[in-house]
């Protein structure tokens, strides 16, 4: 993998509550923020609007402001290139396929086909606590369309967490 992770919704709210749980885990977060500023973690607009959206009734959860203060930290700034539309494109034609219309509707209004994309794009790995249990989820779109995907675990023992 040459590029970066793509870090999913669910990963960040999972690991804000269970293995990095906030404000007790902030040293985790520290860390992350640092490899987002080193090019090493990012995420996708739609990815970031995703937390803050799910978050609405619980304004004051450590997770929500720390996103909102470094909203524009955390996702890729770069704009969706044509390519990335035609990819987004070609994923959802997938997910039509294997899936039928009203799984993939749901899915492709949310940021999950952008995230992967982007990932391709880059050469990077989509950063999920996803599993393939339930059908149109992350790992099953980016096995059909050769991207790495990682659990949270995964991306922390490649970068060398230490905490």
């Amino acid at each position: 993998m040459k590029g970066r992770y793509w870090v999913d919704a669910n990963s960040f709210i999972w690991g804000a509550r269970d293995p990095y749980p906030m404000p007790g885990m902030m040293i985790y977060w520290n860390w992350f923020e640092e490899q987002v500023a080193a090019c090493k973690i990012t995420s996708h607009k739609m990815v970031i609007n995703e937390i803050l959206e799910g978050t609405k009734k619980t304004d004051g959860d450590p997770l929500t402001i720390w996103v909102r203060s470094r909203r524009h930290q955390l996702a890729d700034p770069s704009p969706d290139s044509k390519e990335c539309q035609e990819l987004v494109g070609a994923l959802a034609a997938f997910s039509l396929k294997e899936f039928g219309m009203a799984k993939t509707t749901k899915f492709t209004r949310g940021a999950d086909v952008w995230l992967i994309a982007r990932a391709k794009l880059d050469d990077g790995a989509v950063v999920t606590q996803e599993s393939d249990k339930k059908p149109v989820r992350i790992p099953a779109l980016c096995r059909q369309f050769g991207v790495p995907f990682k659990t949270i675990f995964q991306m922390n023992n490649e970068l060398g967490v230490k905490v």
